[in-house]
């Protein structure tokens, strides 16, 4: 189990080995904001120092990492640029998104929360619906997630975390989890996310210099609420608290079957896919166990080499 760093050096190598595992080398801020260690600024820069004599970290120009690969800087600088021009584009995918009955809140989750992205990109979002809500508001979106493939724009609408109104706070802190929550970006009704983001506070416990200031720059300009309030007057007359419950239960009997035929564990299945009136975690690959998983065996190793 991965446990807190005893001290700075080592939480400067934590937040590198986080980051390393997804190739993304970090500035001397970034490795200080994501630093499980508590430190100012001129302390992190120290312990990096030592760390470069020791050639425990390298650097490339304002980068650092674990691996002395310098191309991972020129990556890096070219998913930064990729992301912006895909984050100037976004507001329109999430004005519809928006659009859909009982969604509340959205924010950019994934490697382009983190001002990243990939020559092949994905936009992930984490949404926030209306309380007892949510899984009419899951298939409602999924069932337009469908249409997208026909015109091939099904990477811009990765949905795959839904909390409601009842359930703002994440129930499974760690470092893991709090970075990303730390990194959302929000693209729709702020001051929900913001009520979020204060439900949250455990996560300074795992980033005690993270600042906390949400990038409010990429909110989506949706006005169109009248639509919306009269589908969702519409549905409040199908007996909707009956429909989100039997919607949740179908949509996780078809989880666990495709779960149970790719030979998971059973005892992962509640973390990657978890499954909650008010909760609608969808990560099959999973990678908060491998991310926490790897961090544990880099630590355990430096703790015997120490």
């Amino acid at each position: 189990m991965l446990s807190k760093p005893k001290d700075l050096k080592e939480g400067c190598l934590q937040a590198l080995r986080y980051f390393g595992i997804f190739r993304y080398p970090l500035t001397l801020r970034e490795i200080h904001r994501f630093n499980p260690f508590p430190a100012t600024l001129e302390e992190t820069r120290d312990a990096l120092n030592l760390l470069m004599r020791d050639n425990d970290v390298f650097q490339a120009g304002e980068y650092y990492s674990v691996e002395n690969k310098k191309e991972w800087a020129g990556d890096r600088i070219a998913g930064n640029e990729r992301a912006c021009r895909l984050l100037e584009r976004s507001g329109k995918y999430a004005a519809i998104i928006a659009s859909f009955p009982y969604v509340r809140g959205i924010a950019i989750s994934g490697s382009l929360s983190k001002y990243y992205a990939s020559e092949n990109p994905d936009i992930d979002y984490f949404i926030i619906t209306a309380a007892d809500r949510l899984w009419i508001a899951r298939t409602l979106l999924h069932i337009f997630k469908k249409l997208t493939f026909l015109t091939g724009h099904q990477h811009y609408f990765c949905m795959n975390y839904f909390v409601d109104e009842k359930a703002l706070k994440i129930t499974h802190p760690n470092l893991y989890s709090s970075i990303e929550v730390a990194t959302l970006l929000p693209v729709f009704n702020a001051p929900v996310i913001q009520q979020f983001f204060n439900e949250n506070t455990w996560i300074r416990e795992f980033l005690p210099n993270h600042s906390f200031s949400p990038d409010f720059s990429y909110l989506s300009s949706y006005r169109k609420q009248r639509v919306k309030r009269l589908l969702e007057r519409i549905i409040g007359l199908l007996s909707p608290d009956k429909m989100n419950g039997t919607l949740m239960k179908i949509t996780d009997r078809k989880w666990r079957r495709k779960w149970k035929r790719k030979g998971y564990p059973e005892k992962d299945y509640d973390r990657a896919f978890l499954t909650q009136q008010h909760i609608s975690k969808n990560h099959p690959v999973d990678y908060e166990k491998k991310v926490l998983q790897t961090l544990t065996r880099y630590q355990d190793m430096h703790q015997q080499n120490t």
